[in-house]
């Protein structure tokens, strides 16, 4: 069974190697927020909310690109069900130049690159 959270990345992932710009994800309050960093740091150009009833909504993501590629290149999960990954502050430091890797943590979702990030779990990489 795949999670939520794999459905996503692999719906960005492959929509970003065919170039496709819109992407339509089901809506959580978690996969919103993470697209919302994703904007935040410049991988996606717009995200919003679109809700066709009470009980079905859905995410429509603008992925941001330049002349000839979009930005993500590459999406990974690092924590998986099975496996969950947690990091600390001085864990961060090291991961820098390997790309853009988000947490979640008590603060909210938060990026390897961010200075108040105190650690957490780390949800997946971007390059």
């Amino acid at each position: 069974m795949i999670s939520s959270l794999a459905n996503m990345l692999a719906h960005l992932k492959n929509c970003s190697r065919i170039k496709k710009n819109l992407v339509y994800i089901p809506y959580s309050k978690f996969k919103f927020n993470l697209a919302l960093a994703f904007k935040k740091h410049g991988f996606v150009k717009q995200v919003s909310l679109l809700k066709y009833t009470i009980y079905r909504s859905e995410i429509l993501i603008e992925l941001a690109s330049n002349k000839k590629h979009n930005m993500i290149q590459n999406i990974v999960q690092v924590s998986k069900p099975g496996q969950r990954i947690y990091w600390r502050r001085n864990q961060l430091k090291d991961k820098h130049y390997l790309g853009t890797y988000f947490l979640t943590t008590s603060n909210g979702i938060k990026t390897n690159l961010d200075p108040t990030c105190i650690g957490g779990e780390v949800v997946c990489r971007l390059v």
